[in-house]
């Protein structure tokens, strides 16, 4: 099978990463009819995209991944192939996309689409049903650092009352969204406050370093490591 040679645009030097991430309508990818501006792209699919960077993306596929019809995503993806953020290639009568790697903007949008759009909103949705039971839950590592690469895991820490069967399939779910793999570590209230308590040694250096919160915020984690008494 003949491959034609990849597609690059440079990045215009007019575009910034925040207006890249403009939020989404509810029930759509964007909140304008059209896609024929930078500030109208879908943060949903900059983040599948920018957060899977090794992998070229047929266009059916991509439509699928974010559930909309491959019709739809079609002016965007050129508009950001015309931006540089992203490249294009065709083997035979099938079109790919993926993160442009010489884009100047990729780094800081990776970031975005990590803390926004991408990574913190999948797991939130995949852990909807269990907020009630769920005091605290936040990614740490490399994807919290904007440090991720092609093979990192989704570092992700739970405290609440739940188990590991409760979230399994559902982090599954994240996990194919993503493109990553998921690893959760989950702790009772009492069993996280006791070993952070303690000076344990991988709480100490998890909680000194960034974090993305899924769920709740830093103020729900100082509740948890110092619960008031009743």
């Amino acid at each position: 099978m003949r491959q034609s040679p990849t597609h690059r645009v440079p990045s215009s030097p007019h575009l910034s990463a925040a207006v890249l991430f403009k939020p989404e309508a509810p029930g759509g990818l964007t909140d304008g009819g059209a896609c024929d501006s930078p500030s109208s792209r879908s943060p949903r699919l900059l983040a599948t995209t920018l957060l899977g960077p090794d992998r070229w993306w047929y266009l059916s596929d991509l439509a699928k991944r974010l559930g909309v019809g491959p019709s739809s995503l079609q002016r965007e993806l050129a508009s950001l192939v015309g931006a540089g953020i992203l490249s294009r290639k065709r083997e035979s009568n099938r079109v790919y996309y993926k993160a442009n790697e010489e884009s100047p903007l990729l780094p800081e949008l990776r970031g975005l689409a990590a803390k926004t759009s991408g990574l913190a909103v999948v797991l939130r949705d995949a852990l909807a049903g269990l907020v009630r039971r769920i005091m605290v839950a936040f990614v740490y590592g490399p994807m919290a650092r904007a440090e991720e690469r092609p093979g990192s895991e989704v570092d992700l820490l739970i405290v609440g009352k739940i188990s590991l069967s409760d979230l399994s399939p559902r982090l599954r779910r994240a996990e194919a969204q993503l493109g990553r793999e998921v690893n959760v570590t989950a702790f009772g209230p009492e069993e996280f406050a006791a070993k952070a308590g303690s000076g344990n040694h991988f709480l100490r250096a998890v909680l000194r370093r960034e974090k993305m919160f899924v769920v709740g915020d830093q103020r729900d984690l100082e509740d948890t490591l110092h619960p008031r008494a009743d």
